[in-house]
């Protein structure tokens, strides 16, 4: 059987017994959790690259046509929150880096990489481009997205009351509805190739987001897509997440989700302290703003924000900004760390 269509199975299996369980995001954590035993395991598993990014496009998609005319007149107000969110940038690297330093004994280069809040797979290859422990920082950021995944929505569920404002979609869509289906469609088609030339961060989502969020402005469609499509978006990008972990053994597992819960505690922690103290400031809700500042993977932590209903433009919005800081300034302000904190001490 192909590895990619038995991954999708199996994680089809983990998002049914969750969606009977009526969990939230059943399908993205359901098949997340089952293929991350799989893979731990050593079973082999995929998914097909191009498939995650037609399924992250229709994420793209769901969240432009989440956005309103009031969406515009909040934007000048959301400039509040791109303050917060260098702060918490910021300071959260700096209090996962001494984490990693001092409790979990990384190398500099190796705790430089991990700590920063998101940007998985540039982390990665730039942090083992220069000489880090490339695995364990593939792991740490891996491990932060799935715990992230598999906590937040639960708290949201069940621990904190929360107003959201999610509204009813059809399951396989309306024929009144198709003109609006195929506007969408060519936001996905356009956007893709958009934010490819134009090498958008995540290109994938955010060119069709942006596109989407552009005819639903103009008017030219405000039909959302059938939640079918959303449901497969969820099982693909879960499934991706539980394969993550393939090739590792139990015991880096264990070591990777202590250290991860520790600094990933550290960041949320940080996120949750900024939130109520800035709230009425930035004049997001503080359920919003902690999912907005919070250090998951865009299509996760925005797949969060879609199904709760909570400031979902605005948590979107913060989470391609925070991703296109990362990746344009972590690696390029690595030399600066280097002399600083790295070749100094070895000539001393």
């Amino acid at each position: 059987m192909n590895t990619s269509l038995k991954s999708l199975l199996i994680g089809s299996v983990g998002g049914a017994l969750f969606f009977l369980m009526d969990l939230p995001l059943a399908w993205m954590m359901g098949s997340m959790c089952l293929t991350t035993v799989f893979a731990v395991r050593g079973t082999s598993l995929s998914v097909n690259p191009t498939l995650r990014k037609i399924m992250t496009a229709i994420l793209g998609i769901m969240l432009g046509s989440s956005f309103s005319t009031e969406t515009l007149g909040n934007l000048l107000q959301w400039t509040n929150g791109l303050l917060l969110l260098l702060v918490n940038i910021v300071a959260s690297m700096l209090l996962a880096y001494i984490f990693f330093r001092k409790v979990g004994g990384f190398d500099r280069i190796t705790a430089y990489f991990s700590s920063a809040p998101g940007g998985f797979n540039v982390m990665y290859e730039v942090g083992e481009a220069k000489g880090g422990d490339g695995r364990r920082i593939a792991l740490i950021h891996a491990a932060r997205v799935l715990l992230l995944v598999m906590t937040v929505p639960l708290v949201y569920r069940y621990g904190v009351s929360v107003q959201g404002t999610s509204e009813e979609i059809s399951l396989f869509g309306k024929w009144e509805e198709l003109e609006g289906y195929g506007w969408l469609t060519l936001a996905a088609v356009l956007g893709y190739w958009l934010g490819y030339k134009l090498k958008f961060p995540a290109h994938h989502l955010m060119g069709p987001l942006l596109i989407a969020a552009v005819f639903e402005l103009s008017g030219l469609t405000d039909v959302k897509p059938p939640m079918i499509f959303v449901y497969a978006a969820q099982l693909v990008i879960g499934t991706s997440i539980g394969l993550r972990f393939l090739g590792t053994t139990i015991q880096e597992i264990y070591k990777v989700i202590l250290l991860s819960c520790g600094s990933t505690g550290i960041m949320i922690a940080l996120a949750t302290a900024l939130s109520f103290v800035t709230s009425d400031y930035v004049g997001i809700s503080i359920p919003g703003l902690v999912l907005a500042l919070s250090p998951g993977g865009l299509a996760e932590m925005s797949l969060v924000a879609l199904a709760l209903g909570i400031d979902v433009a605005f948590v979107s919005i913060m989470h391609v900004i925070r991703i296109a800081i990362i990746i344009a300034f972590v690696p390029m302000l690595y030399p600066l760390f280097y002399r600083l904190w790295i070749k100094r001490r070895k000539v001393t």
